[in-house]
């Protein structure tokens, strides 16, 4: 998890009901990235964090990447997350399960509830002040979305952000580092694509279940509407001069681009949610 001095709150949140509900085992370790200068003395109480200080503030690619060389050298599967989340009961067991591919927990951003007293509403983008620590509550929706959801199912989607997201040991050996020419965006979704091309699929899994703030880890920081589409303009221009017109087009963009799966008869493969073979299909 990384940590950055504008959402450090959030960490607060993320830390305290990552250690209330999550089993942990005697070999696993919590690495906690400091990016920039943040107030970590409230931390010290977390035995088992283990605390990573950057010098300079990195952008989200490398510091993935210094969390994938840590794995590597201790050969551990990595399960890397945002700091704007708050952890459910059996979050982690149905993550574990999986390690044939990527595994990304579902959250509000996909079903976004509301709790039966309608005190507390999951909406797709939330402040601390919306969700009002109402732990409760967020345990009663996990809970009846475990009851809807009881056994082990995952699913493909268009958009898979890597906001909380577990590699095996196995991928990471394979696939490699984060690229890190994607400064401002989409290089989870150039490393969904190597996956692919590797064979190895990223799948949600849906009765894996996780309040995600969404954004207040990486672009959610005031900035204007023209700097935001500076930024959106940057990391586009750099995804397509590597990945080419078409997969930006329907993994970035993702404007008239049904045009471009009908012409290369992808259609069906695009309907049946099956996005890692169709991202072979493209690259190929």
């Amino acid at each position: 998890m990384v940590t950055l001095r504008r959402s450090n709150n959030y960490t607060v949140r993320a830390l305290e009901s990552f250690f209330t509900n999550t089993i942990i085992e005697d070999g696993d370790e919590f690495l906690l990235i400091d990016n920039d200068g943040c107030d970590i003395d409230k931390f010290s109480s977390y035995e088992k964090i283990k605390i990573i200080k950057n010098r300079l503030p990195l952008s989200f690619a490398k510091n993935v990447n210094q969390a994938i060389e840590e794995a590597k050298r201790k050969k551990k599967d990595l399960i890397f997350i945002n700091n704007d989340v708050v952890f459910t009961k059996k979050w982690l067991e149905p993550i574990k399960l999986n390690s044939e591919s990527i595994s990304i927990p579902v959250n509000n951003q996909i079903f976004p509830y509301k709790s039966d007293c309608g005190n507390l509403k999951l909406d797709v983008t939330m402040s601390l002040n919306d969700f009002a620590d109402k732990n409760l509550l967020l345990e009663e929706i996990a809970k009846r979305h475990h009851a809807k959801y009881s056994n082990f199912q995952k699913f493909q989607g268009l958009l898979m952000p890597f906001f909380c997201f577990k590699v095996p040991y196995k991928i990471l050996n394979d696939v490699g580092l984060f690229d890190v020419s994607f400064v401002e965006g989409a290089e989870d979704v150039d490393y969904r694509i190597r996956c692919a091309i590797k064979g190895y699929d990223v799948n949600f899994i849906i009765n894996s279940y996780l309040l995600h703030f969404h954004g207040k880890s990486t672009w959610d920081g005031g900035e204007t509407q023209d700097q935001t589409n500076k930024r959106n303009q940057l990391y586009i221009e750099n995804f397509l001069k590597k990945w080419g017109e078409e997969i930006t087009q329907v993994f970035i963009i993702r404007n008239n681009f049904l045009d471009i799966l009908e012409k290369k008869g992808l259609t069906e493969i695009y309907k049946k949610g099956q996005f890692g073979e169709l991202i072979r299909r493209l690259v190929n």
